[in-house]
């Protein structure tokens, strides 16, 4: 306990001293940083106030929490344990910038004369990433890799405001598997117009068919890789002016800028940033959220967050998301037969996108509500205005855009742990007469949404160790939505899915797919970090004979269909087609050789992977409308089990 005490009055005087260094910062923390889960886990034992449900912090967010944290032990019935205080007054020490050079950060920290105090800290970073699954079809054995250097410039102009400029280059390898085409929808980009061809005209283009190809990623675990570059880029065969491609299925070259500023006002109670950066929203647990994921790619957006008394925040974003470079998945899928334009051409990726959210955060209760939009960029001012509910807005100018609903409710004892469930609401039909009143809300296509209900428990006998368990399911069309082309100040078709830069902006999972996800994390010594995770994913076959609808963010229900109303069609989970069965079990460590005045952090995963296909009896699939049984498939070419193993390792520098 002296070793504890002596530890945190350390921690008080240096935060004293060194405020004039850092304790202005309003720079965002990034998301990946290992101090997101060392602040929930001290959430968890109720040694800090519950923080919001917006992320990134700021620097001076975390540092008020750390400190408070160290300071709360000393008071609790269950304190800090030396290792877990040793890791916090770590934590501390990447915030204090000295002036000049820092080897150990890979920095240089420069205050500028002057009575407006601004300061510059230029940092190097480095991340080298590897990968490659050895699988029982030695034909699928893969491998894959990431280099990625970072320069940036970060620092504070006045008291309260703060910047921070990274650029970065990208040298990337992920071989996609092809695996066969998927059908996205009736091909409805002709002379006759949706609202045409609901209102009875000629639906005889109608029958041509739009299809994407559909692909795996063997080298990396199931879901897991994101692209790290930003728009296109260069593979290093043809480095030229028209080089520019979609994906790096070949050693490829890419770069990207992130960027922000940041501003607070009214001793904090009001902070506005405008940035392109990672963000998280709503999530209940690290990486799980419904609404705006950590691994969404960032884009340009302006965001506020008021929080007028502790207990209470309203934050809002709007920003502009950017197209994706999908050649390589939809070719001339999209193809228009009335002028030619391929729909991977930026023409058709034109939206913006805002969200706003409540919150209450209690010691025992967190609940919050909001509303996310995807819309063709024109000036709407309702959607940038906070106060202003997305749902009702939409419907005073026009019903043009993608509109959802979420909400949240945690209930968490200090000590012990938490549980909540989340919903995501994309679009929901259930309340009508013809769906509703039937009780058919769980089967309806029409009725899109995902939800999520999970547990998280605090182990005390060792250091900053929890165990989660969540259920997540993405029902089928959810994240999608049928293209327009008719929105103000547009004549084209625009796509509205819940996609930036091609990749999904809600849960990592595509739709109709659900997930039990295991995981126990620990920091047994202060510098190493270990965790063990369990993850059963299913997710509906998006090719082959028993390819079923919706299971894809590309799909579209079609605003008609020669068969009969888009309303009466059903949705039966594993019982209506081909379902990928994906169990994945991986333990993996993070070490750290700072200790050792060594400015290195390696890290490794290790899994094994198993995945197998349930399919329908042939004269079953044929009905599509209906639920049937459904079996194992045999081990055919078409939907064959596999085992396999994945190994994943890096090594990052001045981290």
């Amino acid at each position: 306990m002296k070793k504890t005490f002596a530890a945190v009055l350390t921690v008080l005087v240096i935060s004293l001293f060194s405020s004039q260094l850092f304790a202005q910062t309003y720079a965002a923390v990034s998301l990946d940083s290992p101090l997101y889960g060392l602040l929930d886990k001290a959430q968890m034992r109720g040694l800090c106030g519950p923080l919001p449900a917006a992320k990134p912090y700021t620097e001076k967010v975390v540092i008020a929490a750390i400190n408070e944290i160290l300071a709360a032990s000393e008071e609790s019935e269950n304190p800090l344990k030396d290792t877990e205080v040793e890791i916090l007054t770590d934590a501390l020490k990447q915030f204090d910038r000295k002036k000049g050079l820092d080897r150990m950060r890979g920095a240089y920290y420069y205050e500028a004369p002057g009575k407006v105090r601004t300061t510059f800290d230029f940092s190097f970073k480095l991340d080298t990433f590897a990968s490659g699954g050895l699988y029982s079809d030695s034909g699928d054995d893969q491998w894959g890799f990431t280099f990625t250097p970072t320069i940036s410039v970060r620092g504070d102009v006045g008291d309260n405001l703060s910047y921070d400029f990274t650029i970065f280059g990208n040298a990337s390898r992920a071989v996609l598997q092809y695996l066969g085409e998927y059908d996205i929808g009736a091909y409805w980009y002709t002379d006759t117009t949706a609202n045409d061809a609901e209102n009875g005209s000629d639906t005889t283009n109608y029958t041509t068919r739009r299809y994407i190809k559909s692909y795996a990623n063997k080298a990396y675990f199931p879901y897991t890789f994101f692209k790290g570059w930003d728009g296109s880029m260069y593979k290093l065969s043809n480095l030229t002016a028209s080089g520019l491609d979609g994906w790096c299925d070949d050693l490829g070259l890419g770069f990207g800028i992130r960027a922000e500023m940041t501003s607070s006002f009214l001793d904090d109670k009001v902070q506005v940033r405008f940035g392109r950066i990672y963000r998280e929203w709503a999530a209940m647990d690290e990486g799980a959220s419904l609404v705006l994921s950590s691994n969404a790619h960032p884009f340009l957006a302006f965001e506020t967050e008021i929080t007028p008394v502790k207990w209470f925040t309203l934050s809002s974003i709007t920003g502009i998301l950017e197209f994706p470079n999908s050649d390589y998945i939809v070719g001339d899928a999209y193809n228009c037969s009335t002028d030619s334009t391929d729909y991977s051409n930026a023409a058709f990726f034109q939206n913006a996108y805002s969200a706003s959210m409540v919150e209450t955060n209690f010691k025992y209760v967190h609940f919050d509500f909001g509303t996310t939009s995807i819309w063709p960029k024109r000036l709407d001012l309702g959607y940038l205005f906070p106060l202003m509910n997305a749902v009702f807005y939409q419907n005073n100018i026009g019903d043009y855009d993608n509109i959802a609903l979420f909400t949240d409710l945690k209930l968490q004892y200090p000590g012990i742990g938490y549980v909540w469930g989340s919903l995501f609401l994309d679009e929901f039909n259930g309340l009508s007469s013809e769906s509703g009143l039937r009780g058919d809300w769980l089967h309806s296509t029409r009725d899109m949404y995902a939800t999520q209900v999970g547990s998280k428990v605090y182990i005390p006998w060792l250091p900053f160790a929890t165990l989660a368990v969540r259920y997540t399911k993405v029902e089928p069309y959810c994240y999608t939505h049928q293209a327009i082309n008719y929105t103000p100040w547009y004549t084209h078709y625009i796509s509205e899915a819940y996609m930036n830069a091609g990749e999904p902006i809600g849960y990592y999972l595509p739709p109709n797919s659900d997930e039990i996800n295991v995981r126990f994390e620990t920091t047994p010594l202060t510098n190493l970090a270990a965790h063990l995770e369990y993850q059963f994913i299913r997710h509906g076959a998006e090719y082959g004979s028993q390819a079923v609808n919706g299971s894809s963010i590309y799909s579209e229900l079609d605003p008609c269909i020669l068969s009969g109303d888009r309303d009466d069609i059903k949705k039966y989970f594993l019982h209506d087609g081909a379902y990928q069965w994906i169990h994945v079990i991986k333990v993996g460590a993070d070490w750290s050789l700072k200790r050792f005045k060594v400015p290195v952090t390696l890290y490794s995963e290790v899994g094994f992977y198993y995945s197998y296909y349930t399919v329908l009896d042939d004269d079953d699939y044929a009905n599509d409308n209906s639920s049937h049984a459904y079996h194992i498939a045999g081990d055919d070419s078409e939907y064959p089990s596999e085992a396999g193993f994945i190994i994943s390792g890096g090594i990052k520098l001045f981290f």
